[in-house]
């Protein structure tokens, strides 16, 4: 019984060693997307989590990771880049903004092929990754556009590291360990499985921000001007500013032009012309920034988001890039366009269409 016992566990590891050698990255240096690795030949269906209608929603990934993706990778007009408020893993195909904005273009006669590539909690940082770990690697990959609707995952930055994107390894025992989990398919299996099949209640925190319900809102911030611009924080935002003129020559290394698009929280909303934000800023996405700067508001969000989108759009410049600063440009309905403080819902994400198309439909092509 014993020695049969051995025997199957030797099959075993057989098997799994065989399974590494040929789907594992032991012996290439292409990094296995270990902190935004990628779903592939993915379709899932859940109840809707945060609207009635549709009462089901789908959420699906072709074989190169992309979503909403229904032509060839020779063919794409636009490859949409970004985090969690570009993925909308909580919107069904037929509701993200990619999918809205697509519809707009086909009723002005001009169909354009869209390829979804956000990660959920990825920055800058995992973006330029990107490039190396996943784009470079997808065989006739050609788009003409790449769009980065960047911004909040950078905004936390400022305020710790790059959780999401970079794992720093301080020890020996450590960097084995994620040496292991980098180049393990296995472990790579695990991770897809593990991000795929979160329940919406662990991925989002579903708290709707309702600015109707929090009265009285203010329009004086908690923190004095030299707060966010001491050398740190600036020093943050240039880096940023960097990261956007590499994503640029990335993008027009691919034979693409890139497009930047700024973006907003629930925490601040205008009014004749005037930026007010919610009294307090509550434990949630923004805590390691409270961590950071101490009490904040919504004015205190509108000004460190103001400082990252100035960011954004200053490496956009200087690369000559395409710029879109949809902070400036775009109002929302907070009750109705926002199911948490960042992500959109299915008539947000459709505003964002709108507003994205209008612009985009000057540009070559469009």
């Amino acid at each position: 019984m014993l020695r049969t016992i051995w025997i199957n566990l030797l099959i075993l590891l057989g098997v799994v060693v065989i399974l590494e050698l040929v789907f594992g990255t032991w012996f290439s240096d292409v990094h296995a997307l270990h902190q935004f690795t990628k779903p592939r030949d993915l379709r899932i269906e859940r109840d809707n989590p945060i609207a009635d209608t549709p009462a089901t929603i789908v959420y699906s990934r072709d074989k190169n990771g992309f979503r909403g993706l229904e032509t060839d990778v020779g063919a794409i007009d636009i490859i949409t880049v970004g985090g969690s408020t570009t993925d909308q893993r909580f919107l069904d195909d037929t509701q993200t903004y990619q999918a809205s904005l697509q519809k707009l273009f086909a009723n002005d006669g001009i169909p354009i092929s869209i390829a979804n590539a956000g990660i959920d909690g990825q920055s800058t940082f995992g973006h330029i990754e990107n490039f190396e770990s996943w784009f470079n690697l997808i065989d006739g990959l050609k788009t003409r556009y790449i769009l980065f609707y960047v911004g909040i995952n950078d905004a936390l930055i400022l305020a710790e590291n790059t959780s999401y994107d970079v794992v720093e390894a301080e020890s020996e025992r450590l960097k084995l360990q994620l040496f292991i989990r980098e180049k393990s398919a296995l472990y790579q299996l695990y991770l897809i499985t593990k991000h795929a099949f979160l329940t919406p209640e662990i991925a989002h925190s579903f708290e709707r921000v309702n600015l109707a319900s929090n009265p009285p809102l203010t329009d004086a911030p908690k923190l004095a001007p030299e707060v966010l611009g001491n050398a740190e924080t600036r020093s943050s935002l240039d880096g940023l500013t960097a990261r956007i003129e590499t994503l640029s020559g990335l993008t027009r290394a691919m034979g693409a032009e890139p497009i930047f698009v700024t973006q907003r929280s629930t925490a601040w909303t205008r009014q004749d012309g005037k930026v007010l934000g919610v009294t307090n800023i509550e434990p949630g996405f923004h805590s390691s920034l409270v961590d950071r700067y101490g009490p904040l508001n919504g004015v205190d969000m509108y000004n460190i988001e103001r400082g990252v989108a100035d960011a954004i759009l200053n490496g956009c410049r200087a690369s000559q890039a395409i710029c879109f600063d949809l902070m400036a440009d775009l109002d929302f309905d907070l009750d109705t366009d926002f199911y948490d403080e960042l992500h959109t819902t299915a008539e947000g994400s459709e505003k964002i269409a709108g507003y994205m198309h209008d612009r985009l439909k000057g540009l070559d092509g469009f």
